[in-house]
């Protein structure tokens, strides 16, 4: 009887273990199969992601969002301020999250900037569900004491996703915010909306951020003041065409094997982001180019 019970004990935690193994991978296949039927029926060329090439990234992509539940374990109430131990080398960073998610998506980045000397603060924009404009209060309110603390008044944000444009918004309904900034890095933003939304019930931030949205069409860019990147995934299976992740004007670069949530977690991507974060403000900053890796 002991050992009966023991058995079904173990079956039950093999059972739980593998629960978001196989949602994600399921969620991973859809989303890929998706992606493919977009550019059948839009006649256009895909990036090429064979099937065997898939797997290798649908794993790097699975333990990318692995990471993201434990940072929100691991960091569910850090969006504060994080001061690096020694010397500030420069200008506060916000890290503004994509939708679903929170301020902890940020925390790789975070402190990977910390270690170059640089503070941070994430901001945690609110539940998903709900109009992209709904968003911009809480950003606007980290934005402005991020500034209120800053040696020169001029902070960096890097951005994922959804975040990248809510950000437009912010500085669009507050252009008085504008000079305050000083670099901008958006990962996976779909500036130009994405394809990826057709057919699911629309609502909220998705409506807002589809290939269609009148909002997007009519948001302007960052202030030329601000040095911007934009960073985008080859295969992404959230934010495509990759393009729409680009504005003009900005240093564009696009990662071939990378995936929208790995954009936050894989170290290639990391070690990029405060590369440009951190590099000098001298040596053709805002300058267009289009390196990829």
């Amino acid at each position: 009887m002991t050992s009966i019970a023991s058995g079904s004990l173990l079956a039950i935690v093999a059972l739980v273990a593998a629960a978001p193994v196989l949602i994600i991978g399921s969620w991973l296949v859809l989303m890929y199969l998706r992606r493919g039927a977009y550019y059948r029926y839009k006649q256009i060329e895909a990036p090429p992601l064979p099937m065997r090439s898939f797997v290798r990234y649908g794993l790097l992509e699975g333990v990318a969002m692995l990471t993201l539940i434990w940072w929100r374990a691991r960091a569910a109430l850090a969006d504060g301020r994080r001061d690096p131990r020694g010397p500030v080398t420069g200008p506060p960073v916000l890290c503004v999250h994509g939708i679903t998610q929170n301020g902890s998506n940020l925390w790789g980045i975070r402190r990977a900037l910390a270690r170059r000397g640089r503070s941070t603060r994430a901001v945690s924009l609110g539940l998903f569900g709900r109009p992209l404009v709904a968003y911009v209060p809480p950003l606007e309110r980290a934005f402005r004491e991020l500034v209120a603390h800053a040696p020169d008044g001029r902070v960096d944000v890097v951005a994922h996703s959804m975040g990248g444009v809510v950000l437009r918004m912010m500085l669009a309904q507050h252009p008085d915010l504008a000079p305050h900034l000083r670099r901008v890095v958006t990962l996976g933003s779909p500036h130009a909306g994405t394809a990826s939304g057709r057919g699911f019930p629309l609502g909220g931030a998705i409506r807002n951020l589809g290939r269609r949205s009148s909002l997007l069409s009519e948001l302007p860019g960052f202030p030329l003041s601000a040095a911007l990147t934009t960073i985008a995934a080859r295969h992404d299976l959230i934010v495509y065409p990759q393009e729409t992740c680009h504005l003009p004007g900005a240093r564009v670069i696009d990662f071939a094997d990378v995936g929208h949530v790995g954009l936050l977690t894989r170290r290639v991507a990391i070690e990029r982001v405060v590369d440009i974060v951190c590099e000098p403000e001298e040596g053709g900053e805002g300058s267009s180019s289009s390196p990829s890796s």
